[in-house]
């Protein structure tokens, strides 16, 4: 099969060029001008449609997001703790529990964090589960309480996060790792519902040019990190989407290594780990340099999840292993002790060729550490999306001047940092790859909103971002095999309805997926 077009994205120059792609089999195996083009092979001519390496998203929380796809969470939205809670009436009761998902604390005020008593004044008699749109805690009505048997007895020992308490009684809110203890638990009885959800989330990401994805642990410290690679095996014969998945490094490998043995298909692998090293800025559990610009108690820098002195021995220790290691890092002061510990690591355990360790989300970064992202080994994994999820309290979380730092995209890539485009989802819900690139180049809202753009310096081209969702997101997975057009590679490619390298800003959010192939097969045409 031969596919010819005006516009085939080449990474290496960040460029288009009027060429064919002939593929056999599963791979790419010869690419060339149009004056080159080979004779007596069927031909797809796509005209100026733009054929570029189909999309990766690099960062996902798989299992979560195929069940709100699939209607089991619904998302909801709101800005008041009241809002949110007479919503819950609409809900949906499946195996006996109302499930949303959306809610930011900070949208309810500083230090303010959501009651039972509100849930309850709208469902008593039914479980409610309500997850933060950060996915980051948890709010539970009375019944999840009594359903769940959660005292303040007898709460989760030995991992960060806390459950919220007011006058010795529990609220119903909880965070961190001990919000995704119970978060798993309730969670639990979807997993045998879960090939039939991951196998019709895979299409609806066919349709948005996505073929390879990311999956990394929801928690470090819990028993349960919600990534379970046994339901990507059962449905691999059937599954159009890749799976490079990332569990919760711990201390003690031993299951870690089954995992590695057991999963290393070329659709099903186990890419690294992953790791917390702090929490999210709306709750103040970013770990930052100086304290919040509206502290909770004096001198309130948030905390790392785990001991610091821990997290630098789970990086040696994975890197030992010959594992690429994630990390969640969004304040400033786990931003710059990740940097140093990955430069200790490179220098005392490299990694094998092509692997990649990665910082994830680093939102409130420090300029003066800009020149310690430049690692050999090292790929800075980004949300586009994330930009504009509460911009209009970032000035009261951390205050105006380091809000205006925030998010230094163009500035990594100054600096010699390998960027990396993913979604979170579901943290944001439903975002497409040619919106998280059109957050990147227009840095606001597709409303147009704000005018004025959001830390309008750091700005990327266009190609840079695409580059981004391509090619740099298979550096975060460490894949070696897709990500750009060339020959030897998986024929994993995407076909746009227009070259978004000539486009304005508007006009990305108007191009279309027209097809999308994966392994030489189309899974998706328009």
């Amino acid at each position: 099969m031969i596919l010819i077009s005006q516009a085939i994205f080449d990474t290496q120059m960040k460029t288009t060029f009027a060429g064919y792609l002939q593929i056999q089999d599963d791979k790419i195996v010869a690419i060339g001008p149009l004056s080159a083009l080979p004779v007596d092979e069927e031909v797809l001519d796509y005209g100026e449609q733009m054929i570029i390496p189909s999309f990766i998203d690099c960062h996902v929380h798989f299992f979560l997001s195929a069940l709100l796809e699939s209607g089991k969470i619904t998302h909801l939205q709101g800005d008041s703790e009241e809002m949110f809670a007479q919503q819950v009436v609409d809900l949906p009761t499946i195996h006996g529990w109302k499930i949303g998902i959306g809610w930011f604390g900070s949208d309810f005020g500083q230090m303010v964090y959501p009651t039972k008593a509100s849930l309850d004044r709208y469902c008593r008699e039914t479980p409610v589960l309500l997850i933060a749109g950060d996915a980051h805690s948890i709010w539970l009505n009375s019944s999840a309480l009594e359903a769940l048997g959660i005292t303040p007895d007898n709460l989760p020992q030995g991992m960060s996060g806390e459950a919220i308490m007011e006058d010795g009684q529990l609220t119903g809110c909880f965070l961190e790792a001990v919000a995704i203890h119970y978060l798993a638990h309730i969670l639990n009885v979807y997993q045998d519902e879960a090939p039939e959800a991951y196998i019709h989330y895979m299409h609806r990401l066919n349709a948005l040019g996505i073929t390879t994805v990311g999956d990394v642990a929801l928690t470090g410290e819990s028993w349960d990190d919600l990534v379970y690679p046994n339901i990507y095996q059962e449905v691999e014969d059937a599954a159009t989407v890749r799976a490079v998945f990332y569990p919760a490094m711990r201390s003690d490998i031993t299951a870690l290594h089954e995992i590695e043995k057991t999963y290393h298909s070329e659709k099903v692998q186990m890419g690294g780990v992953k790791q917390f090293f702090d929490g999210v800025t709306s709750t103040h559990t970013a770990f930052l340099k100086e304290s919040y610009e509206t502290p909770y108690y004096e001198g309130d820098i948030g905390a790392p999840l785990i001991p610091i002195e821990q997290m630098r021995t789970l990086i040696l220790s994975a890197n030992q292993q010959g594992w690429p290691m994630r990390i969640h890092t969004i304040g400033d002061q786990a931003i710059h002790q990740a940097l140093g510990y990955f430069k200790e690591s490179q220098q005392r355990y490299p990694l094998p060729p092509g692997k990649f360790n990665t910082l994830e989300h680093l939102e409130v970064m420090d300029s003066k550490d800009l020149s310690a992202i430049n690692q050999e080994q090292l790929v800075l994994s980004v949300q586009p999306s994330h930009l504009l999820v509460g911009y209009d309290t970032l000035d009261e979380e951390v205050g105006s001047e380091r809000a205006k730092g925030m998010f230094p995209f163009r500035s990594f890539l100054d600096y010699g940092g390998k960027l990396a485009f993913g979604t979170d989802t579901p943290v944001v819900v439903g975002v497409t790859p040619l919106e998280s690139i059109y957050y990147a180049v227009a840095r606001r809202e597709k409303s147009g909103v704000p005018v004025e753009r959001l830390m309008p310096t750091e700005v990327l081209p266009i190609a840079e971002a695409l580059y981004a969702h391509t090619k740099g997101a298979a550096q975060a997975l460490s894949r070696q095999d897709i990500g750009e057009l060339r020959v030897g590679l998986k024929a994993d490619l995407c076909v746009l309805s227009q070259n978004i390298l000539e486009c304005s800003e508007e006009e990305i959010l108007k191009t279309q997926v027209r097809a999308t192939m994966m392994d030489g097969e189309f899974v998706y045409q328009r």
